[in-house]
């Protein structure tokens, strides 16, 4: 039985990128330290959080590559989840009220993005499927229950429903067996 190796071959990282990170890091460090010094020294709100979660994003999204799952697709679902995070901190924290409106036009936006990738060149993508469909089910999943369990449902969350039910019917019906492959290979089953 034949293998296909799909991880990247490891490059060796300059030493000026190792500076930079090292630097940023330091940068990162001291910039934390100092926000939630002042948040606390000042009180009100704990706006902290969300530079502390705006840091966490540019340094995993940006500065540190991953070795697993270094594609365009596992990319934009790290992405979408950490900006849907930080919309909700927003929300949460600074200004109520609006993420159930904004959320999920974001999401649905960039579930749509996404899938645009993904059937642009759907031989080569087939690998990267997984963290798509993970993505997908949680966005159905999620509006789902907003659109029984809450009493005032909006036209995003309608929206996002679909395209994400959309998307879980042409990912199944184009791949057929190799999803069911994929889905083997992911959680070993037999």
């Amino acid at each position: 039985m034949d293998f296909e190796i799909v991880y990247p071959h490891i490059k060796k990282q300059s030493i000026a990128m190792l500076y930079v990170r090292y630097i940023f890091g330091l940068l990162f460090m001291a910039a934390a330290v100092v926000c939630v010094a002042v948040n606390i020294i000042l009180k009100g709100k704990a706006w902290s959080v969300i530079v502390l979660w705006s840091l966490y994003m540019v340094w995993t999204l940006v500065l540190k590559a991953p070795l697993v799952e270094r594609n365009l697709i596992s990319q934009g679902v790290k992405l979408l989840v950490t900006t849907v995070i930080l919309l909700i901190l927003i929300d949460w924290l600074i200004y109520p009220g609006w993420a159930a409106f904004v959320v999920p036009i974001v999401a649905y936006g960039a579930l749509i993005v996404l899938a645009v990738l993904f059937f642009v060149n759907v031989s080569k993508q087939r690998h990267n499927v997984m963290p798509l469909i993970l993505l997908t089910l949680l966005l159905a999943v999620a509006s789902a229950l907003a659109l029984f369990v809450f009493s005032e449902t909006r036209w995003p969350m309608i929206v996002l429903a679909v395209t994400a039910a959309v998307l879980l019917i042409a990912t199944a019906f184009i791949l057929k067996t190799r999803l069911i492959s994929e889905l083997i290979k992911r959680f070993h089953i037999k």
